[in-house]
C-alpha cells in the first residue's frame, strides 16, 4: 500500500532479484500477471511503468559512473515538469550533504556508500508511486547504512510504496512493515515485521536449514 515498506527476503538464489526485475520489465516473464494501481502491465515496456510511477533502484549499477554527481542529478530530473524557482537538488543536498560536497566529482571515483546515496537520491527526485530497492545493503559499512535507513521511510512517508530486496534479516526488518520470505522462487512465508522479529529462531532456520523444514520444527 501507499507509505508502505515491504522487505522480501531470501537467501542467494531464492528468486529475489528476478522478481524484481520481472516487476520492472527488465526480465520477461513465462507464467503469471503483474498488476500494478489495478492495471495488468505485465507485456507494458519498462520505458511505459517508468511513466507510470514505478522505478528500481538496482543493486551496484543505479548510477552512471563517468558523469559526475551533479550529471547523474541532472540526468533523474529529465522527465520532471519543470517549475521556475524550484530547485529540485535543494532536498538532495539537505539529506546527503557529501553530495553537494562532491557534486563536481566522478560518480565512479566515490565510495560504495556515497555511490548508494546518489542511487537513493533518485527516488528523492522522481518521487515514485511503488520504488524497488534491490540489495540496499550491498558491500556497505554499517554506518553507511544506518544513515539511508531512514531515507527509505521517509520516501515511504510521502506516499510511495517501497518493496526492499534485501539479504540480511535485520536490516529488512528494522524498516520495514511487512516481509515476505522467498525459496526456489515461491513465497514460504509471510507476515508482519514485528511478527517475524519476535522468531528469530524460526527466520534463523529458514536461512540454514530451509523454509520448509524450519516451518516443520
Amino acid at each position: 500500500e501507499p507509505g508502505q515498506v515491504v522487505a522480501l527476503l531470501g537467501t542467494n538464489g531464492a528468486g529475489k532479484t528476478t522478481l524484481l526485475r520481472s516487476i520492472s520489465g527488465l526480465e520477461p516473464t513465462i507464467g503469471g500477471r503483474i498488476v500494478y494501481t489495478g492495471l495488468d502491465i505485465t507485456k507494458t515496456r519498462p520505458t511505459w511503468r517508468v511513466g507510470m510511477g514505478l522505478h528500481q533502484v538496482v543493486g551496484g549499477s543505479a548510477i552512471i559512473g563517468p558523469l559526475t554527481v551533479a550529471e547523474n542529478l541532472r540526468l533523474f530530473c529529465h522527465s520532471l515538469d519543470h517549475v521556475d524557482d524550484v530547485d529540485p537538488f535543494a532536498e538532495v543536498f539537505d539529506i546527503f550533504p557529501r553530495l553537494a560536497e562532491r557534486q563536481h566529482q566522478r560518480a565512479e571515483t566515490m565510495s560504495g556508500g556515497e555511490r548508494q546515496m546518489l542511487a537513493m537520491s533518485k527516488a528523492l527526485i522522481l518521487r515514485p508511486r511503488l520504488l524497488l530497492i534491490d540489495e540496499f545493503s550491498l558491500g556497505l559499512a554499517p554506518r553507511i547504512i544506518a544513515d539511508l535507513l531512514p531515507v527509505v521511510r521517509r520516501i515511504a512517508e510521502r506516499g510511495a510504496a517501497v518493496l526492499l530486496v534485501e539479504q540480511s534479516v535485520n536490516i529488512a526488518l528494522s524498516v520495514a512493515d511487512y516481509a515476505y520470505v522467498m525459496e526456489k522462487g515461491e513465497i514460504g512465508y509471510q507476515g508482519p515485521s514485528s511478527e517475524l522479529r519476535s522468531q528469530p529462531d524460526l527466520v534463523r532456520s529458514a536461512y540454514l536449514e530451509g523454509l520448509s523444514q524450519a516451518l516443520r520444527g
